[in-house]
């Protein structure tokens, strides 16, 4: 049997003497989509923080590649895998859609052509229109669509994606979901999500796990519809 890319044994986070996570055990595998879903509070985003090394937890409890993720160094972790985040960080100065991307796909150092990448994803998501825009200038929505676009560029072997399907269309849902179908089933991407609606992932989604309290009360695979080639 395979091994997880991540597992989980003992994890307990606690914030102002609060107990935001207590997740005894739970194991992710590669290639598949993990959707963690849940009230406000559940602790979802908290995970995703810690899956994605942004927030710092106990030594052995969170392993990456049967790695403890807190012995990693950031810099490698960072190579192998994108966050997408509610709230959309703003650049310091004016700068075009397609150099902000292209920035940060050149970050990743296994791409041998960012800009065959850029230009890829560009055309699935229908962002010629925007490249030339400053990139501060546009609305929330409009910006989260280009950071989904440029961290599916970086083809890392983790996509992160905190409050999945937010501000978007049922047209940009379906395109998001078709990229991502492919991504996960041909290039074996790990995509782990946090929502808080559920449905919108039933064409993608490996297993949903339902939080709530920073416990896990119930894991349920699900048999993915799928799209044709």
């Amino acid at each position: 049997m395979k091994h997880p890319i991540f597992s989980i044994k003992k994890l307990k986070y606690d914030r102002n003497k609060k107990t935001v996570l207590d997740i005894k055990k739970i194991e992710i595998h590669r290639g598949s989509c993990y959707v963690f879903y849940g009230d406000v509070g559940a602790g979802k985003t908290t995970l995703l923080d810690v899956l994605s090394k942004r927030q710092k937890v106990s030594n052995d409890t969170v392993f990456y590649e049967q790695e403890d993720i807190s012995k990693i160094s950031s810099s490698k972790y960072y190579q192998d895998t994108c966050f997408v985040p509610q709230n959309i960080p703003q650049p310091w100065f004016k700068i075009k859609v397609k150099d902000y991307m292209l920035k940060k796909i050149k970050s990743y150092k296994h791409l041998t052509n960012p800009s065959k990448k850029l230009n890829e994803m560009v055309n699935k998501m229908k962002l010629n229109s925007y490249l030339d825009l400053d990139f501060k200038s546009l609305s929330d929505g409009e910006q989260r669509w280009i950071q989904l676009a440029l961290s599916i560029a970086c083809d890392t072997k983790v996509l992160f994606i905190d409050g999945f399907g937010q501000y978007l269309s049922a047209e940009k849902m379906s395109i998001l979901s078709k990229i991502l179908y492919r991504k996960i089933n041909y290039d074996g991407v790990t995509v782990i999500v946090c929502t808080h609606i559920r449905e919108r992932l039933s064409k993608i989604a490996s297993v949903f796990i339902r939080m709530d309290h920073g416990k896990i009360i119930s894991v349920r695979s699900h048999k993915k519809k799928t799209y044709k080639k």
